[in-house]
């Protein structure tokens, strides 16, 4: 108790030296149930729409990647803020908080300009937030408006601009999908043996060879039976904890083995997996399991993991 008061109270004194932009939230808990946190940043109570607009300074703010999915975390954002602002808040309009973050690096080609880059992550109740919006473009996808605001050493707030960024969809189409889903953070990884005409008899789709068909660019074909996305890789949580293996034109005819490996379980102490296999209305397959610490000192190469099921196409 005592190591938690002086803690409390260096806070404290950090944010009087730089008052008024360092005013913390009474509340902290505010940003553990905001739908976006950025790192590095400090929590403020309220939405980021309530602070009156006083100065014309503005921020911009380019995501390295505009998709995004519940629980997702280490996502990269970077931008500008000026002239003579040294700060940006982040967050979203009707959300229980938003994010000041400090902005440091001065722009020597713009003086009175500044730099900043940083990385948030999203809640994993994300995906039933009434902050969620239709596409105005009219797609079927969901966007999360993400505004940022410039802010000047006197705690006075510029203009809000909008970045919208768009919820990946979990909807899974094909003639033939396979998939691995689990509970925790940790790095899991799908592998797929298809049946091939070659001397092995089969093609082992995973992480590092992530296509049963190559395609031929230039016959215009693309690859197919081609895994999605390797998720958690290298423990850089991105919150999909999916896997899938999908086919949109016809799969080989033969026998299939689906199998899960542990690449890492990055600090956790096992995962429990679901697997499956499906074409258009029909099960081909499925199974479960937990895997512990244990199966991630085998070689997370080929070949490497459990057998989860096999089946026969058609």
């Amino acid at each position: 108790m005592r190591r938690k008061i002086h803690g409390l109270a260096l806070l404290s004194g950090l944010c009087l030296l730089a008052a008024p932009a360092c005013e913390w939230s009474s509340d902290m808990s505010a940003g553990l149930t905001s739908v976006i946190r950025v790192q590095g940043a400090q929590v403020k109570n309220g939405s980021i729409s309530g602070p009156v607009e006083t100065i014309k300074a503005k921020a911009t703010l380019t995501p390295v990647n505009a998709t995004i999915f519940p629980g997702e975390s280490d996502k990269s954002i970077n931008g500008d803020v000026g002239p003579n602002a040294n700060a940006v808040a982040l967050g979203v309009a009707g959300d229980v908080a938003y994010w000041l973050l400090p902005v440091l690096q001065p722009k020597t080609e713009l003086p009175g300009y500044f730099h900043y880059s940083a990385s948030f992550s999203l809640s994993l109740a994300l995906a039933g937030s009434s902050l969620l919006q239709p596409d105005p473009d009219g797609t079927p996808a969901l966007i999360l408006p993400l505004s940022y605001r410039a802010v000047d050493n006197a705690g006075n707030f510029g203009p809000a601009t909008t970045q919208n960024l768009f919820l990946a969809s979990t909807a899974i189409t094909g003639s033939l999908a396979i998939s691995l889903q689990w509970d925790t953070a940790t790095d899991l990884d799908l592998h797929v043996l298809v049946p091939a005409n070659n001397a092995a008899g089969y093609v082992e789709v995973w992480a590092e060879h992530r296509s049963a068909d190559p395609g031929n660019a230039a016959a215009g074909t693309s690859p197919d039976g081609t895994l999605d996305f390797d998720s958690n890789a290298g423990c850089q949580i991105d919150g999909r904890d999916l896997e899938n293996v999908i086919w949109t034109g016809p799969p080989p005819t033969g026998h299939y083995v689906v199998r899960v490996a542990a690449a890492s379980l990055c600090g956790l102490t096992s995962a429990a997996w679901y697997a499956y296999a499906s074409v258009p209305g029909v099960s081909k397959g499925a199974s479960s399991g937990v895997l512990t610490e244990a199966a991630t000192r085998s070689s997370a190469g080929a070949g490497s993991g459990v057998t989860a099921f096999e089946f026969d196409y058609p």
